[in-house]
């Protein structure tokens, strides 16, 4: 039995640097000869049962392995995650300290709703959320309240309705 590791270069799921922000979707598995990925039915962690041989392997390195099943071919593929390099990296914050933040407050928690107006918060009938500044959201300790998009668009300046077709 030949392994695909072998015979395909380790470097293959690394994108080049000016293509950065690829999506992993985007990444080829060796084997599958650009064809669709057989799907997954078996994720292991380093250690179970069927990973053994390649954690005496790879040691440390290994973060997983899956076992794919390409019903065209009849083949099982046995395809291993490996940490390949590591450095430290700080993550970008995701506001500014003075943007305006949307927050998800159930009418029902009297006492957030409470520190929120405290710190400034206005109530947004439409969004129905609470917005803050962002800095204030960190302080209180409601990050994790944060709706998914902001409530200030400083990208862009017009009114939504600006947007919208006419019926003209």
């Amino acid at each position: 039995m030949t392994s695909v590791l072998s015979r395909v270069p380790l470097s293959y799921a690394v994108p080049p640097e000016h293509r950065r922000y690829r999506s992993s979707s985007a990444v080829r598995e060796p084997g599958l000869g650009g064809h669709r990925a057989a799907p997954v039915r078996l994720h292991l962690k380093p250690g179970q049962k069927g990973t053994k041989q390649l954690l005496a392997q790879y040691g440390d390195r290994l973060i997983c392995v899956r076992y794919r099943y390409d019903v065209q071919r009849k083949k099982r593929l046995k395809t291993v995650e490996l940490l390949v390099a590591e450095r430290d990296w700080q993550p970008r914050r995701r506001f500014a300290d003075d943007q305006i933040v949307g927050l998800r407050v159930d009418f029902a928690d009297v006492a957030v709703r409470a520190q929120v107006k405290q710190a400034g918060g206005r109530w947004n009938p439409q969004r129905r959320i609470w917005q803050l500044r962002y800095d204030r959201v960190v302080a209180l300790g409601l990050t994790g309240r944060i709706a998914d998009e902001s409530a200030s668009t400083p990208r862009c300046p017009a009114p939504r309705s600006a947007h919208l077709p006419t019926d003209a």
